[in-house]
């Protein structure tokens, strides 16, 4: 069973372009930006202090997903061990430590991306305002419960794993 909508994202142009897909990645992203317009002002009218808090919880989600896309497979490979097949660029018998300490390092960052960035966008506080908020937790939060619940109620029926899309001679041209 694919996604709802799925047969529609995988879709090629005559050109082999997924538009489809770029094109909804393109309207998430403008959607996620559109805080951007609402001017944030930390200052006082006669003497304003201009703040891009939306920029900021872009560019924070943005470093997120990117740690994140890192820490699953250091993860991943320190959790299964030598049962991982590693391929020709790995730590070697580091993992074991170096691992830990990278995805530690990976989930302090993002935690640190998280906070909020002016005291109005402290929870619970008196000052709180949704202007000054912080989005990123929401967002990426957001984003992977999305995606956990996405892949246990359907991805892993019927994902197997990446397509190889190189010839085998060039993979063995270049295997060490």
């Amino acid at each position: 069973m694919r996604s709802p909508g799925s047969a529609w994202l995988r879709s090629l142009t005559a050109k082999r372009v997924p538009a489809n897909a770029v094109m909804m990645v393109a309207v998430v992203a403008a959607i996620v930006t559109l805080p951007a317009l609402i001017e944030v002002n930390l200052g006082t009218e006669a003497e304003p202090l201009i703040v891009p808090v939306a920029f900021y919880a872009v560019t924070s989600i943005a470093v997120i997903g990117l740690y994140l896309s890192f820490a699953i497979p250091i993860f991943l490979r320190w959790k299964h061990g030598d049962r991982f097949e590693v391929g020709t660029w790995n730590n070697g018998s580091k993992y074991k430590w170096m691992n830990l300490i990278a995805v530690a390092e990976i989930l302090v960052v993002s935690i640190y991306l998280m906070m909020p960035f002016v005291p109005g966008a402290v929870p619970f506080s008196d000052e709180l305002a949704w202007k000054y908020v912080n989005y990123a937790p929401i967002v990426t939060l957001g984003a992977l419960l999305l995606l956990t619940v996405w892949w246990n109620v359907s991805a892993k029926n019927w994902f197997t794993g990446p397509k190889h899309t190189i010839d085998q001679a060039v993979v063995e041209a270049y295997d060490d």
